[in-house]
């Protein structure tokens, strides 16, 4: 199947898309930016009877910030969450995460939503999620749902979503004054961007210490989904985070992967850099924290 022949509905609103996808008897596929699905198809992969265009739906299209929560609608694209001031000063690990994906020309059309649903085991933006403790909305035509990012995969390129359901946003607590992120992604170039590993880490310090009272980490490109390294998280706060203990948390790392080998890496050198890139990480954090606590008021 040629791209020029394929059946597409650009619907203008939300609500008209959910009647859209309530009609069982026709197989429909999401587009948002497009820059997976060209390749895609040109694949011979992901043939279905009709796609349905979202980017006509402005209400998807938002970054905004209510109470406690940042909020970011499906198609903000990866170029609006870079340049976002609001993400640049509460989710620093999904901006760095979001200038990963690509170069800019896929940066200006890709978008966070499409980045989800593709569920790619090495989707940047889905680690950066996993260390914000994001959760997923989910809406159909009878409602709404809410599903944390770590429960809503379930296998490459497959998610808890309904095919009458679409993302509608994506949110995630503010977070504190001492909280730091980053994101560190082993690939080859730049416009050939899929990882080969990367990770996010988001950790909460104590103030003028080098003491962490918690946080997260989640690799991706190392298992059927993206991975939380629950055990290296349960390390962070069992003492300062000297080089010794950073060395030993990232010890641990090799452990918890599940990479696989494939035409991009083995899964002992995947190991080897989950290991690599969290040690790395964890130092940049840890730089920056002391560099931050330095500044004068």
């Amino acid at each position: 199947m040629y791209v020029s022949e394929i059946d597409m509905l650009s619907p203008h609103s939300l609500l008209e898309c959910l009647y859209l996808l309530e009609n069982d008897k026709a197989s429909f596929r999401l587009l948002a930016g497009g820059t997976d699905a060209v390749v895609r198809m040109k694949e011979g992969k992901w043939q279905h009877d009709c796609w349905l265009n979202l980017k006509n739906i402005d209400e998807l299209k938002f970054i905004a910030i209510e109470k406690d929560e940042i909020h970011i609608g499906p198609l903000a694209t990866h170029s609006e969450i870079i340049s976002s001031p609001l993400l640049q000063d509460h989710a620093d690990v999904l901006v760095q995460a979001s200038r990963e994906v690509g170069a800019a020309q896929m940066q200006n059309m890709g978008t966070i939503g499409g980045n989800i649903g593709t569920a790619s085991p090495a989707g940047d933006t889905i680690p950066a999620l996993f260390a914000l403790g994001a959760s997923i909305e989910l809406t159909s035509i009878t409602g709404k749902r809410q599903v944390s990012a770590e429960d809503f995969f379930i296998g490459p390129g497959k998610t808890v979503a309904f095919p009458n359901e679409i993302i509608t946003k994506i949110s995630f607590k503010i977070r504190g004054k001492h909280d730091i992120g980053i994101f560190q992604k082993l690939g080859p170039r730049k416009a050939q961007s899929i990882s080969i590993v990367n990770v996010a880490i988001s950790l909460s310090m104590k103030e003028g210490t080098k003491e962490c009272l918690g946080g997260r980490i989640a690799f991706g490109s190392v298992g059927p989904t993206v991975l939380r390294a629950k055990k290296c998280e349960a390390m962070l706060s069992l003492g300062e985070l000297s080089n010794d203990m950073i060395s030993n948390i990232s010890s641990v790392a090799w452990k918890e992967v599940m990479p696989i080998s494939d035409i991009r890496a083995s899964a002992s050198y995947r190991r080897d850099m989950a290991s690599a890139l969290l040690e790395r990480g964890l130092y940049r954090l840890m730089k920056r924290w002391a560099d931050n606590e330095r500044k004068p008021l």
